[in-house]
C-alpha cells in the first residue's frame, strides 16, 4: 500500500480503545509507512486530571491486541507520553501528526517546540470525528459512564426500539439465566459491592435491613406474582413517597420506565422507583444505561439475589439476546 510519510505519529490515552481510537489509527497507517504511537501514562493522566478507567498496561494491552489482529504491530512503535510532547517535538523524522479537532492546539504546541528545536514542521492530518448512533461524539468518557459502547451503539436509543415491543420467549427464557453470581446480601457484601441499583421487593428489603440504601431501587409491591407489600416502610424505607411511580406491564419494558431508570441513574441522589405492573424486566434497562464497574442486583425466585457487574461485554450480550 502506498503511503505519503515514512513515519507519522499521534497519541492519546487509548482508555477503553474504541471506534474514536481505530478511526485515527486507521487513518495514522494509511498516511504513514510506519507509525508511532503514543499513549498517556497514568501519572500524566493525572497531572492533567484525566483519570482513565483503565490503567496504562492495560491500555498499553489492548492497543497491541489490535495492532497485532490488524497486522500492523511490525509498522508500529508504541511509546509512553509523559507530557503533550512526546517524540514528536525532537524526533527529526516524524513528518506526520494525525490528529482530531480536539487536539489540535497540542499539535500546534508541538509544531512551535519542533521550530524552536530547529526542525520542520510536521503535517497535521485532521481526523473527522467519530459519531456515536445518536449521532454525538464517541468519547472513553461516554462510554464509562453507559451510554454507549466502543463501537458507538446508544444504549438509550436501543432500548427505544425495543419500548412496548413483548420480549420474546426464547429471549425471556435466556434472561433467566443468572447474569453474575447469586450472592447472600449481608453487610460484608453490601460494602465490597455496594448497590447501584436493586431490581425487585425482597432484594431491595435485604439492602434496606443491612442499612445499605440502592442508589436505584425498583419494586412493584409483588413477590413472585403475590402481592406481599402494600407500601414502602413495610420494605424498610423511611418514606412512603416514590420518586416515580411507572407503568410497565408484564413481558415488556415501557417507554415510561425506560425514560425514568436514564434519569435516575444521572441524578446526584438516590431514586425509588415503584412500577405498576411487573418489574422483572427492570434489569435489563438498569444494566444496559449504567456506568461500568457498577454493581446491580436482581432477585432470583427461590435462589437469591443475583449480583452483576456492569461491563460492556454484558451490555453487548443482552443486547444481541434482545435482537435475535
Amino acid at each position: 500500500m502506498a503511503t505519503k510519510y515514512k513515519l507519522v505519529a499521534l497519541g492519546g490515552t487509548f482508555d477503553l480503545l474504541h471506534k474514536g481510537h481505530t478511526t485515527l489509527l486507521a487513518r495514522a497507517f494509511s498516511a504513514g509507512q510506519q507509525v508511532t504511537v503514543g499513549i498517556t501514562t497514568d501519572k500524566f493522566c493525572k497531572e492533567i486530571e484525566k483519570i482513565p478507567y483503565e490503567n496504562q498496561e492495560l491500555r498499553r494491552k489492548n492497543l497491541l491486541v489490535y495492532l497485532k489482529a490488524k497486522k500492523l504491530l511490525k509498522r508500529s512503535k508504541i511509546v509512553w507520553l509523559h507530557d503533550i510532547f512526546g517524540p514528536a517535538a525532537t524526533d527529526k523524522n516524524i513528518q506526520a501528526l494525525v490528529i482530531s479537532r480536539e487536539t489540535l492546539p497540542n499539535a500546534n504546541a508541538i509544531n512551535k517546540k519542533r521550530v524552536k528545536n530547529k526542525l520542520k514542521k510536521t503535517t497535521l492530518i485532521i481526523c473527522p470525528p467519530a459519531l456515536a448512533k445518536d449521532k454525538k461524539l464517541i468519547s472513553s468518557t461516554r462510554i464509562r459512564e453507559g451510554e454507549i459502547s466502543k463501537s458507538g451503539r446508544s444504549y438509550w436509543h436501543f432500548l427505544s426500539k425495543i419500548a412496548q415491543r413483548p420480549i420474546s420467549p426464547s429471549a425471556r427464557t435466556k434472561l433467566k439465566i443468572p447474569f453474575g453470581p447469586i450472592v447472600k446480601i449481608d453487610k460484608s457484601s453490601a460494602k465490597k459491592h455496594p448497590p447501584e441499583a436493586a431490581i425487585g421487593d425482597i432484594t431491595v428489603s435485604a439492602f434496606l435491613k443491612e442499612s445499605k440504601t440502592p442508589r436505584i431501587s425498583i419494586v412493584d409491591f409483588y413477590v413472585e406474582r403475590k402481592r406481599i407489600f402494600n407500601k414502602l416502610s413495610q420494605l424498610g424505607f423511611p418514606t412512603e413517597n416514590a420518586d416515580a411511580i411507572v407503568s410497565n406491564k408484564p413481558g415488556l419494558i415501557s417507554t415510561a420506565l425506560i425514560n425514568e431508570i436514564a434519569a435516575s441513574v444521572k441524578r446526584p441522589f438516590k431514586s425509588i422507583i415503584v412500577v405498576e405492573g411487573e418489574e422483572d424486566l427492570a434489569t435489563i434497562p438498569v444494566v444496559l444505561l449504567s456506568p461500568l464497574g457498577k454493581y446491580v442486583y436482581y432477585g432470583q425466585p427461590k435462589k437469591g439475589a443475583v449480583r452483576i457487574t456492569v461491563t460492556e461485554k454484558i451490555k453487548e450480550e443482552i443486547c444481541n439476546l434482545l435482537v435475535k
